[in-house]
């Protein structure tokens, strides 16, 4: 075998080892990467799943719908009102004996504005009065919120689903800015639904009425923020390591090696010398610079016609 082959055959298997080496590490990579995104997949699925049954509540006055509510309040003497009140996200029912009765009719986002929805009283707190349009406006914008945070969830789904099996740039970027939507959404509503009941029960228990918040409302929706907030923050790491791990990839790419006896050029045209242009790179990408021995150029030969008359070589021209 001459000197070319030897150093092709050695320069193959040494091409051989570290693309098996490479493979093996970049499939141990993705099992580990498709197994962690599943798990948050699995979050982002019980985010969504919290986030439903928030806006469900009060869909129905059976089951365990009629325990989704907002607040609870003594409101006796409040006109028509019940004794007990319970404020959903589509009515408002009295509730006694463990049961809602005497609702109102049901509409989306209803308000939660007791003038509004028992009129004036002289009983009635005064901030229910005076700052009327405060709740009225901060609980129907809240539900309005948590639908449209509920809608960038399902559209983030489906990209995070895709990327358990296959990873993309573009679609991971795109689950990331549905992520970071839904959470900016649902964040907003569950702090207008926070900050609209826990001033009306206060207003209550300053009027020595007794009141109390839907702890299950409360703790799916903040539980939704805390979901999607783990959410957001994987999907952006995940996004921006991939897109470095694809720039740094493009660029090993994009500089080549050729072998000893590449198909366009050799190792020497390859990165060029003084005397030798630089070509593109082909085919072979990770084997050192080798340089061909060049021998010592040899004199020019001296013709008879180069001597004088004595035999004496003449002098260069």
């Amino acid at each position: 075998m001459d000197r070319k082959g030897f150093f092709n055959n050695s320069l193959s298997r040494l091409n051989s080892k570290s693309n098996l080496a490479s493979n093996n590490q970049r499939s141990e990579n993705m099992r580990f990467k498709q197994s962690v995104t599943f798990v948050f997949l699995v979050l982002l699925l019980g985010a969504g799943l919290l986030s439903f049954l928030a806006i469900l509540g009060g869909a129905r006055n059976t089951g365990v719908l009629r325990n989704l509510y907002w607040l609870e309040a003594n409101t006796s003497g409040f006109g028509n009102a019940p004794a007990t009140t319970r404020w959903y996200n589509y009515e408002w029912c009295g509730y006694e004996g463990g049961s809602a009765q005497d609702c109102s009719s049901r509409r989306p986002a209803q308000p939660f504005s007791p003038r509004d929805n028992f009129g004036a009283s002289d009983a009635m707190p005064a901030t229910f009065v005076n700052n009327r349009k405060t709740y009225y406006y901060l609980s129907r914008v809240a539900w309005a919120m948590l639908l449209v945070g509920l809608v960038f969830i399902v559209m983030a789904i489906v990209p995070l689903l895709a990327t358990v099996f296959a990873a993309s740039t573009w679609v991971a970027s795109l689950s990331t800015v549905w992520l970071w939507s839904a959470l900016f959404f649902v964040t907003l509503a569950a702090c207008l639904y926070t900050g609209c009941y826990v001033k009306a029960r206060n207003a209550f228990a300053d009027n020595g009425r007794r009141a109390k918040l839907g702890s299950k409302n409360f703790a799916f929706i903040w539980t939704s923020v805390a979901l999607l907030l783990i959410c957001a923050l994987w999907s952006t790491i995940t996004t921006a390591v991939f897109g470095i791990n694809k720039v740094r990839s493009n660029r090993r790419d994009s500089h080549g090696y050729d072998s000893y006896e590449g198909d366009k050029a050799t190792t020497m045209d390859t990165y060029g010398d003084s005397d030798h242009p630089a070509s593109s790179p082909t085919k072979f990408k990770y084997f050192k610079r080798i340089r061909r021995y060049q021998a010592p150029a040899a004199p020019p030969a001296t013709m008879a016609t180069n001597y004088d008359e004595e035999n004496i070589p003449a002098a260069p021209r």
